[in-house]
């Protein structure tokens, strides 16, 4: 079967964060050659501020707060349709119906008839996951992976599992036997950033984030993921450019809009930190993450010494840095 697969001012008010992602003795747990730029602020962000809308590693989907990770497309050629009680095609309809629980009934029927078939244990996995079963998923992805050692996507979707169950040691591990792989998988990067910064390292998650985009410069979630963690280092500065250039290439996804508008309020660019949570707002009217930010940040009074910002020209100037990293490895 084939598939294709971080001194608080008064203002402000609680917030929640949702966050994405020991030395590693591994390859994939050594810094990378890559030189992460210096965050240059406290070492953490004074809890109780502002509600941050999260990150994640998936593919951009509007109206999405919470971010969860990728749903990867499978299809399945004629060839390999099975004839067990529940088929195939069946289960993977009811998965992207978004009927979780039937398509785990269902691929646990396909995987019944098919046991030596690792993609229906992958789609068992996944459907496991997004049923909120994580054990199962676990459980469903290591039997594909006992199928086929080599299927990449069992093993990050494997490591999201194990990052959403608080297990990112784990899920570094797993994302090693990936680099073993392919070591210039950038998604891969990008959880190793998750993991490190769950693990609260955020020098490693930095670091692997910069890896991340320079092997794909429009890795957008890497970039959201990128400004959280200078946010929660107090890097408000440092955080703009990354979401400015996220919101830039995805306007529509109201996380990125969200974000965007935190670090632009905490620079005191208010008047434009109304903009970005008004933006999250017309893209999914009811996020309520923005609805509270923005009514938080219209009753603040902007400093009229507070230069105007240009998002455009911090996005342009983050995709040259980008290139400057790229530079630096050769």
């Amino acid at each position: 079967m084939i598939t294709t697969l971080r001194f608080t001012p008064t203002w402000l008010v609680p917030f929640q964060l949702f966050s994405p992602g020991t030395e590693r003795t591994s390859r994939s747990q050594q810094p990378h050659p890559l030189r992460a730029r210096a965050i240059g602020v406290g070492t953490a962000l004074v809890a109780g501020l502002f509600v941050l809308a999260g990150c994640g590693d998936k593919t951009p989907k509007q109206a999405n707060a919470k971010e969860p990770e990728p749903t990867p497309a499978v299809s399945v050629t004629a060839t390999s349709a099975p004839v067990g009680p529940v088929s195939f095609e069946a289960a993977e309809s009811s998965f992207h119906a978004r009927r979780y629980d039937e398509a785990v009934s269902g691929f646990e029927s396909y995987t019944s008839s098919r046991p030596t078939n690792p993609f229906g244990f992958y789609m068992l996995g996944l459907s496991a996951w997004k049923s909120g079963d994580l054990a199962r998923a676990e459980d469903a992805l290591r039997q594909a992976l006992a199928l086929d050692s080599t299927h990449v996507k069992s093993y990050l979707n494997l490591s999201r599992v194990l990052l959403d169950a608080g297990q990112p040691d784990t899920a570094l591990g797993t994302l090693d036997a990936v680099l073993r792989i392919d070591e210039a998988l950038g998604e891969a990067y990008r959880l190793i950033g998750r993991a490190h910064d769950a693990k609260g390292e955020p020098d490693q998650a930095v670091t692997a984030y910069h890896e991340a985009l320079v092997l794909d410069s429009t890795d957008v979630w890497s970039m959201n993921n990128l400004g959280l963690v200078l946010i929660h280092q107090g890097a408000f500065e440092d955080a703009l450019r990354p979401l400015a250039r996220a919101v830039d290439l995805s306007p529509e996804v109201v996380t990125f809009q969200n974000n965007l508008g935190m670090a632009l309020e905490r620079t005191g660019h208010f008047t434009a930190s109304a903009d970005a949570y008004r933006a999250a707002i017309t893209a999914d009217s009811g996020f309520t993450k923005a609805q509270t930010n923005l009514e938080r940040v219209s009753g603040l009074k902007e400093d009229p010494n507070v230069a105007r910002i240009d998002l455009k020209v911090l996005s342009q100037g983050f995709n040259a840095e980008i290139s400057g990293w790229a530079t630096e490895e050769k």
